[in-house]
């Protein structure tokens, strides 16, 4: 029997063609009007949620995936709402999550031994 083996590249690379398609698609029928500085964010967002659900559901590595999964996503939603939201709220957000990230971790670290 043959297994399907699905890594994280293989799914990120998906992630991203998609999303390009799709902003291609939304700018080019003018249903949002295009702004440079907000195209990060149509590979970024979907990117760092797909880490952070690949660090939900895979074994190697969680806290990495997390950890970098919310890196991507707090970039993308700084390139979306750079206009409405300060980056430096959302790049502090992203300080607490990773701090908190890295205090379970260490929780967990001493509960193992």
């Amino acid at each position: 029997m043959k297994t399907s083996n699905w890594d994280y590249g293989s799914g990120a690379l998906i992630i991203i063609v998609v999303f390009i398609g799709l902003s291609a698609v939304i700018y080019g029928l003018s249903i949002i009007p295009f702004d440079f500085l907000t195209l990060p964010s149509w590979i970024l967002c979907p990117l760092g949620v797909y880490t952070i659900v690949y660090a939900l559901i895979t074994r190697k590595n969680p806290i990495y995936y997390f950890v970098w999964g919310s890196i991507l996503f707090a970039f993308g939603m700084v390139s979306a709402f750079y206009k409405i939201v300060n980056p430096i709220v959302i790049l502090g957000a992203l300080l607490i999550v990773i701090a908190v990230t890295g205090l379970i971790s260490r929780g967990r670290r001493k509960v193992e031994r």
